[in-house]
């Protein structure tokens, strides 16, 4: 079973799926084929525009009883600069014990296992059922796929959720949620030749950043098992070289 997992892990990784900037369908295809190859039921998830979120595999024990859910995004984060990778990110090689490329750790391996669990379920009689969620729209923030499987009213509300993230030292209990915020930094504009110097909006909002990187948080030293976390994820400002930019 380990090689089987490894080789579905592999077909995904090759198959590029960089969150809000890659088809999802090739991803989406090896999957669907997997699991109908197995006779596993499954079907896409949609959200309210339509827009495939997802795949929702739904293993019933036969008796009454708790289901379960097993979630892994098949989405990735995007591969930054190619050119410091020391090999392809979509390669999905094994080197030396290690699975490589863009998301062999988040979270297309945990998929191809959870795949492969749902399908050593299939066909035994046991109490409740499990489900197993594949989401395309995890790594835009936007969680599509989770919103859609909790909306469908035809999936069973399930009593808890197992989440694939990397790393077997220790399970997690709980998650710390997220607020997110934008915020317009304005300045007084300007031209980069005057002869006075005027701190643009861009200038002030690094200081910001740096501001709030610096800061405590509460709660940091909580009892809860994953502290609070600031990321500054995205800054844009300025229009060419001549004009200070004021927002």
């Amino acid at each position: 079973m380990t090689a089987e997992i490894v080789e579905l892990a592999q077909q995904l990784i090759r198959r590029p799926s960089r969150g809000g900037i890659d088809d999802y369908a090739p991803v989406l295809g090896v999957l669907e084929g997997w699991l109908t190859s197995r006779e596993l039921p499954h079907r896409r998830l949609y959200d309210d525009a339509g827009t495939c979120t997802g795949l929702l595999v739904e293993v019933s024990g036969g008796l009454p009883g708790r289901w379960w859910a097993l979630d892994a995004c098949v989405d990735t984060a995007p591969y930054g600069d190619e050119g410091a990778w020391s090999f392809p990110p979509d390669s999905g090689d094994v080197v030396d014990g290690w699975l490589r490329g863009r998301g062999a750790a988040d979270s297309k391996l945990a998929a191809a296992m959870f795949c492969a669990i749902a399908a050593e379920l299939h066909g035994r009689t046991f109490r409740g059922g499990l489900a197993v969620l594949l989401d395309v729209d995890e790594h835009t923030g936007g969680f599509g796929g989770a919103r859609a499987y909790l909306a469908d009213p035809a999936a069973v509300r399930p009593a808890g959720v197992m989440i694939g993230y990397p790393g077997p030292d220790e399970v997690v209990v709980g998650g710390r949620g997220f607020w997110r915020a934008t915020i317009a930094v304005h300045a007084e504009s300007g031209h980069s030749g005057s002869r006075r110097t005027t701190p643009g909006a861009v200038s002030r909002a690094a200081r910001l950043v740096r501001l709030l990187e610096e800061s405590e948080l509460p709660g940091a030293h909580g009892e809860f098992p994953l502290p609070p976390k600031l990321t500054v994820t995205s800054i844009r400002g300025g229009e060419g070289f001549s004009v200070v930019p004021d927002r």
